[in-house]
């Protein structure tokens, strides 16, 4: 059997076919295992190899793409041994200047691996942190503006992360490198370049000097602040001449070249670039960086609203070419601004509640003017006017409400809001143009004419559809503006205003069964599955968060999700599935959990085992009311085992269990002066409660043995139970005991005591008079054996 040594040697190695199987092998994750030394053989001569191939110039690259491959599976030895080297000749071909882009990709992705892994590797570390860390930066700085490229800043980003305190010394130069990108138009290389800078900001917090003017700076803010005056410095240049700006005060900014002015068109396209550029520098930086972050909020908020509030209204009158391309460039400015403020958000969450009124406005302001649009404008692609930048505000509040939750203050706007975002989920209907021939010039009989056929088909009547300002809702305008009035609902809840959850039900309900239950009006819905999801969403939003004086539109939702449970999208099913889960809680609430009172655990322990409640209530006859209340002591802890006191209730329960088969012309029994059994441990009151129970049972039966007997001679009397809280609580584990207390009137007479060991722990003593005591002797004493062989494992109470 040919082992995997002998199927590497059997390729030619100077053949590409060697090359693809060797990078195929290192990649290879099948589930075949393979002799542990065979493997390290086979490791050890792709290692040989990529040493070989980067040993030559013709094949460093390949060698490189095959280290590129194997070195997340080299041990620390390996590293230890060949990081070095395979360092070198990376850097060789990082510094050449014949070197493709494809090469400077590979040589900077295996430098920077190289770079992480040598970090955890102190014989290695020094060297490269005095030696190579250095080289790379000269070079880079040194590299042409055309050979800059994503990987480039990775590696900048990796030095800057890695090895902070040696880029420290380096900063200019690599500033030099980040700010290369300020006014390019790729976005990849931009936003690696602004992360970049974060990094840069964060590496020279040691050796940051604040100015002297201002010394609460540190250096994260510093660098927010350069940004800022920058962003300030581009609005002053373009409006300053257009728009009345407030006047701010630019203390120093970033040095960035300057933009010519020789071809108009071309400085107004720039100047947009640079000033979205530094937009998502701003943005990155806003973000933080492990989880540490800090800011000077009015530094940003005033950078924010000074650009929001320049709108189109304030371009007119003036020179027209520049009139018309700050016309243009506007929307995308207003829209690197929310990118900001989204950044800001979404870094500083609830900190941000004491501005909260100023963000809600700066929503607020800039819906209002997007939807100033004459009849007769449209846009060139056909979209709708101020699209992107409506989507923007969306997803910024949509941020807002996100992060602040019942702090977001939404429900004191939200009503201004509404407009707004009605206009942009509620379809418009096909609008009908009615014309008519002009009849100035018709005779009587021909006016009698027209007017006879008038709707009916004629030559006269020409109709047609209103197109001059006729489109639908665009989708992705839709889609955020569902999603923020859902979490509308979430975040204002029950202090939103009664008509705002009025206006939302009668407009909702509506849409879902003109998409549901009927095939004309309108299709926008229909064609567009994930708005229709969305609008799902909200009226579950809307059934979940219910206001106090609105009645729930728990019916049409329920229509609304059963024909939506068979719709052909999957997410819209099961979002149904879900909805309909919720509404069946709602109808059909669960009841509480079920608690056993007091008075029916003392009811259990009178029940003999196997005999149901429902026979004990048949057997029993005609029994008086007693009166009972459960009073609980405040200061006991709530435990199972706390001590009750039972006072003046209805309970007719416990007066049918211990007054069984007493007639009304029975005499009644006066109880007093009862005292309830000390708490006992769970687990031994348990067993013990199995033993009495059975025991009193049989007791029970024979009192009213006794009693039935005397029923004839005795008179009426009144029956009193009064069940004392103890006063102290015994030690544990220690057993219930017997005792006898005196008759009515102070006349001492033998009483029978019933113990009753239950969860609540009860102790109900029953009181015979002294009139019945003689017609009851004789038979007592015949039953004394049997009644005192029932308590012979219960030990007496000496007290």
């Amino acid at each position: 059997m040919a082992t995997l040594v002998q199927l590497i040697n059997s390729f030619d190695h100077d053949s590409k076919e060697y090359e693809e199987f060797l990078q195929t092998l290192i990649c290879f994750n099948g589930d075949i295992p393979f002799n542990l030394e065979e493997v390290d053989c086979a490791q050890n001569i792709i290692i040989s190899t990529i040493n070989e191939y980067l040993n030559r110039s013709q094949s460093r690259h390949n060698g490189l793409l095959i280290l590129d491959k194997i070195l997340p599976q080299c041990s620390k030895d390996v590293l230890l041994k060949y990081c070095v080297l395979w360092m070198s000749k990376a850097t060789q071909v990082l510094e050449s200047i014949h070197s493709t882009l494809q090469e400077l990709s590979i040589s900077c992705k295996v430098l920077g691996y190289l770079l992480i892994r040598s970090k955890d590797i102190s014989d290695i570390q020094k060297q490269v942190s005095m030696q190579n860390v250095k080289q790379l930066i000269n070079i880079i700085s040194n590299m042409s503006v055309e050979k800059i490229c994503g990987s480039i800043y990775y590696l900048t980003a990796v030095l800057l992360h890695q090895y902070p305190e040696v880029c420290e010394r380096y900063q200019i130069f690599i500033r030099k490198i980040i700010l290369l990108q300020i006014d390019s138009p790729q976005e990849n290389l931009v936003d690696a370049s602004a992360k970049c800078y974060v990094l840069l900001a964060k590496a020279t917090e040691r050796s940051f000097k604040a100015p002297i003017s201002k010394l609460n700076y540190i250096s994260w803010t510093y660098n927010q602040a350069l940004i800022c005056n920058s962003i300030h410095a581009i609005m002053d240049e373009l409006f300053s001449g257009f728009v009345e700006l407030e006047n701010v005060d630019i203390w120093d900014k970033l040095e960035l070249p300057n933009i010519s002015e020789k071809n108009v068109i071309q400085f107004y396209f720039t100047q947009e670039r640079r000033f979205c550029n530094l937009c998502s520098y701003l943005s990155y930086m806003l973000c933080g960086i492990d989880k540490k972050n800090s800011v000077l909020p009015h530094e940003i908020l005033k950078v924010i609203c000074r650009g929001l509030a320049i709108q189109p209204l304030n371009l007119k009158n003036q020179n027209f070419v520049k009139e018309q391309m700050l016309y243009l460039i506007l929307p995308k400015l207003h829209i690197a601004l929310f990118n900001v403020l989204d950044a800001l958000i979404n870094g500083f969450k609830d900190q941000l509640i004491p501005f909260g009124s100023t963000i809600l406005q700066l929503f607020l302001q800039t819906l209002q003017w997007t939807e100033n649009v004459l009849e007769n404008q449209t846009t060139i692609s056909g979209n709708k006017p101020f699209k992107n930048v409506r989507i923007s505000v969306y997803k910024c509040l949509n941020s807002w409400l996100v992060n602040t939750n019942a702090l977001s203050g939404i429900e004191t706007v939200a009503d201004e809001f509404l407009p707004s975002i009605l206009k942009d989920i509620v379809p418009e209907k096909d609008r009908v143009l009615l014309t008519i021939q002009k009849t100035h010039n018709l005779s009587k009989r021909a006016l009698k004419r027209l007017r006879d056929s008038q709707y009916e088909k004629g030559t006269y009547l020409n109709n047609g559809i209103a197109s001059n300002k006729e489109y639908y809702l665009d989708v992705d305008v839709c889609k955020v503006a569902l999603n923020v009035l859902q979490n509308i609902h979430f975040s204002g809840g029950t202090l939103l205003k009664q008509v705002f959850f009025t206006t939302i039900q009668n407009i909702i309900i509506p849409l879902l069964y003109d998409c549901y239950f009927t095939s004309t009006e309108q299709k926008f819905y229909k064609e567009n599955p994930d708005c229709c999801l969305l609008l799902l969403r909200v009226l579950r939003a809307l059934q979940l968060n219910p206001h106090s004086l609105v009645p729930l539109p728990t019916q049409y939702s329920l229509e609304i999700f059963e024909i939506a449970l068979n719709d052909k999208n999957i997410y819209i099913a099961q979002e149904a599935k879900v909805a309909l889960a919720e509404l069946e809680k709602i109808v059909h609430s669960h009841a509480p959990p079920i608690q056993i009172t007091q008075v029916e655990i003392i009811e259990k322990e009178f029940v003999a085992d196997g005999q149901s409640v429902q026979e004990r209530m048949e057997a029993t006859e005609d029994v008086s009311p007693v009166n009972v209340e459960t009073a609980i002591d405040e200061n006991t802890e709530p435990l199972p085992n706390k001590r009750l006191k039972v006072i003046h209730s209805n309970c007719n329960k416990i007066d049918e269990l211990t007054t069984k088969n007493i007639t009304e012309n029975e005499s009644c029994i006066k109880q007093t002066n009862q005292d309830v059994l000390k708490i006992q441990d769970n687990t031994l009151k348990q067993q013990v409660d199995v033993i009495v129970q059975n025991n009193n049972i049989v007791e029970s039966e024979q009192v009213t043995e006794i009693c039935d007997k005397s029923s004839n001679e005795s008179s009426s009397a009144s029956v009193a139970i009064n069940v004392s809280e103890t006063p102290e609580s015994t030690s544990q584990y220690q057993n219930q005991s017997i005792s006898t207390s005196e008759v009515n009137e102070g006349t001492p007479v033998e009483s029978m005591d019933t113990t009753q060991v239950a969860d609540n722990n009860f102790e109900i003593v029953s009181k015979v008079p002294e009139e019945n005591q003689i017609c009851l002797s004789s038979e007592k004493e015949k039953k004394e054996e049997e009644i005192l062989q029932l308590f012979q494992d219960i030990p007496k109470d000496n007290n």
